[in-house]
């Protein structure tokens, strides 16, 4: 029997979610309170992407990504339903976001983590950054992602 990250599909949105969705997301997180748009780092010459993961067609997890090639990509709204929560559902998720960004040449990944999330993003290399406060940072190198699947 395959596992359950071996069926897991990364899906780039054509359409954002519905609120009554991205709510949905946000209540099974246990978030008090939703996010804003203000909450969103914007550059002008960014484009907003939402992409989802799915397992046997049901979406289980979803992320906003706000996109500024080739300087970053700010990921916020990155829920995984709490049913697939500590199976690596979100560093799958997030791994797939770092090959995107990879693929548009973008250098950096930045985030603002939820309170009892930030023990997740150190597992994944991510780190305060020194010019924004509350903000993560992990600079992508595509060079050493060749080296780590080539393992």
């Amino acid at each position: 029997m395959p596992t359950l990250l071996a069926q897991l599909v990364f899906c780039p949105m054509t359409e954002p979610p519905t609120e009554k969705a991205l709510l949905a997301f946000q209540k099974d997180a246990g978030w008090s309170v939703t996010r804003r748009e203000s909450d969103t780092i914007r550059s002008p010459h960014s484009r907003a992407q939402w992409v989802s993961v799915e397992y046997q067609k049901v979406r289980i997890g979803i992320a906003r990504l706000e996109l500024a090639p080739p300087e970053f990509c700010y990921v916020s709204d990155l829920v995984i339903k709490s049913k697939f929560r500590r199976l690596g559902v979100g560093r799958w998720l997030l791994r797939h976001i770092e090959d995107l960004c990879i693929k548009l040449a973008i250098r950096r990944i930045l985030l603002r983590p939820e309170p009892n999330s930030r023990a997740f993003y150190d597992s994944l290399s991510f780190v305060d950054d020194p010019m924004v406060p509350n903000i993560l940072r992990k600079d992508l190198n595509p060079f050493q992602r060749k080296v780590q699947l080539a393992h």
